[in-house]
């Protein structure tokens, strides 16, 4: 699974749009983008620049599954992420999939608890397995946030 950078937004830039108010998450998949992305973040600017250089690029990932992947903060007070890969068949459903999908494939919500990820999670799942069978399977990264 990809990287996320995730920006803190200073208060007077940040916004209601944005995951928990204030958080812009960015997918970096290759190393060569943590070099441009570093690049892009230390240019010099007379204004403020959203940071979406690779939002519109195409993932790397290819797979047909749905793909839930959690990430745990490095701090107790940055927030959990739950990173979101949709195979084709399901970004072609939504209007305007290019500004709803990071690179195509990607949706990421943030968390600021276990209790808040798990109840999301399973709210998603029970809407999936509306239309068809769903299978989960657990993928162990050593991470322990929660029931697996």
């Amino acid at each position: 699974m990809p990287d996320i950078l995730v920006i803190d937004i200073p208060s007077r830039y940040a916004a209601p749009s944005l995951p928990l108010g204030r958080y812009y998450p960015i997918v970096v998949e290759a190393l060569a983008e943590l070099d441009e992305i570093e690049a892009f973040l230390c240019a010099e600017r007379s204004s403020p620049v959203v940071p979406d250089l690779f939002d519109r690029r195409a993932s790397a990932l290819n797979s047909n599954a749905i793909i839930f992947c959690r990430y745990a903060p490095p701090d107790p007070d940055w927030p959990i992420l739950l990173l979101c890969h949709w195979p084709a068949n399901f970004t072609t459903m939504v209007a305007a999939a290019s500004d709803f999908f990071a690179r195509g494939c990607y949706t990421i919500e943030m968390f600021a608890s276990i209790d808040a990820l798990d109840k999301a999670e399973r709210r998603l799942l029970a809407t999936l397995g509306r239309h068809q069978p769903v299978i989960v399977k657990p993928i162990s990264t050593g991470l322990s946030l929660g029931h697996s």
